[in-house]
C-alpha cells in the first residue's frame, strides 16, 4: 500500500488532502477559496484544517491588508511530511537504482538541494564509465524532464576537494556499496 493511501486510511482524508495540496504547490500562495476548490472540501473545513496546520508550522499565513494568503512553510516539519506523503518513488531514487548497477560505482551522493526538476550527484568509484552515466542522465531528462548533473570522482579526489571546501553544504549519501 502506498504511503499516502495508508495515511488516508489512518488519518482524516481531508487533512491529508490539504497537506498534499500544499506540498505539491510549495512555491505558491493561495486564498482559502482556491484551496477549497482545488481539494473539493468545504471552505469551513479548509479554514479549520489550515488553522491547525498553521499551529504546527506546516502552513504560513501572509496578511495583505484585510486579505489572508496561505503557503507551505519551509522547515523540518515539511521535510518530515514530504518523506511520507510524496507519491511514488522520487525520480532521483529511480536514478540511484539504475546507476548503482553501473560497473565501479561505489557510492552516490546527493550534493546540494534536490528540486522538482534538478539534482546534482557525485559518483564515487575508480574507472566509472562516464559515457554510460551521461546516457542515463539524458534518458532521465527526456523521460521525466528532470536534469541530473553528475560528476564522477575517485575517493581520494573527493576527499581532497572536500578538504579544500569545494564540496561544502548539504550532502546526502543515496547509495553505498
Amino acid at each position: 500500500m502506498e504511503n499516502v493511501k495508508l495515511l488516508e486510511e489512518l488519518f482524516d482524508k481531508k487533512i491529508v488532502g490539504v497537506i498534499k495540496f500544499f506540498l505539491l504547490n510549495k512555491d505558491k500562495e493561495f486564498y482559502l477559496q482556491e484551496i477549497s476548490n482545488s481539494v473539493k472540501i468545504p471552505i469551513a473545513t479548509v479554514f479549520r484544517i489550515v488553522g491547525k496546520l498553521k499551529e504546527h508550522r506546516i502552513v504560513d499565513e501572509i496578511r495583505i491588508k484585510k486579505f489572508k494568503l496561505y503557503r507551505c512553510a519551509d522547515n523540518e516539519n515539511i521535510a518530515f511530511l514530504e518523506s511520507f506523503i510524496k507519491e511514488g518513488k522520487r525520480i532521483i531514487d529511480n536514478f540511484v537504482i539504475i546507476v548503482s548497477k553501473v560497473e565501479n560505482v561505489e557510492e552516490i551522493i546527493l550534493h546540494g538541494k534536490e528540486t522538482e526538476d534538478k539534482a546534482n550527484v557525485l559518483l564515487m568509484g575508480k574507472g566509472i564509465n562516464y559515457n554510460e552515466i551521461k546516457k542515463i542522465c539524458v534518458e532521465f531528462k527526456e523521460k521525466y524532464n528532470y536534469t541530473i548533473n553528475s560528476l564522477s570522482l575517485e575517493r581520494e579526489q573527493y576527499n581532497q576537494m572536500s578538504a579544500m571546501g569545494l564540496y561544502a553544504g548539504n550532502k546526502k549519501t543515496l547509495y553505498k556499496r
